[in-house]
């Protein structure tokens, strides 16, 4: 992507949360969609167990606002390993907490199909920043 869309690719890595490629979404965009329909799938089985899958970056920003953290850090503050687990458990349509995170125990299960692991990615300036 950066090799081919440089330009782009420097205003995504600069603000993922308001920057929306050509043809794609910011994560504002991402979160507007995303958050009430979420928000609704738990008001409609309040009380029961439901099963969200969903992109890693979708991930981190209903996250991120479910728990009050800053979004436009979504991808600092928190990261997803694919086919990663999290529970949320809501008190209501709008208090949530997080009682898993991140979880891949499954990968060390006998016979896993889940592929090894890439490094996370992490924006240039966390990088930068930690050393990493």
């Amino acid at each position: 992507v950066e090799e081919k869309f440089p330009e782009e690719a420097a205003e995504w890595e600069k603000d993922p949360y308001t920057f929306a490629p050509l043809g794609g979404e910011s994560g504002l965009a991402v979160t507007a969609r995303a958050l009430p329909a979420l928000i609704e799938l738990v008001r409609e089985h309040a009380g029961q167990n439901i099963l969200v899958v969903s992109h890693k970056a979708t991930i981190r920003l209903l996250l991120s606002s479910l728990l009050g953290f800053d979004p436009r850090r979504y991808r600092d503050n928190l990261d997803q390993k694919p086919a990663a687990l999290n529970i949320v458990d809501f008190r209501d349509a709008t208090r949530a907490r997080l009682t898993l995170f991140n979880d891949t125990s499954h990968y060390d299960k006998a016979g896993s199909a889940i592929p090894e692991v890439p490094e996370s990615r992490l924006s240039k300036w966390w990088s930068e920043r930690s050393g990493a």
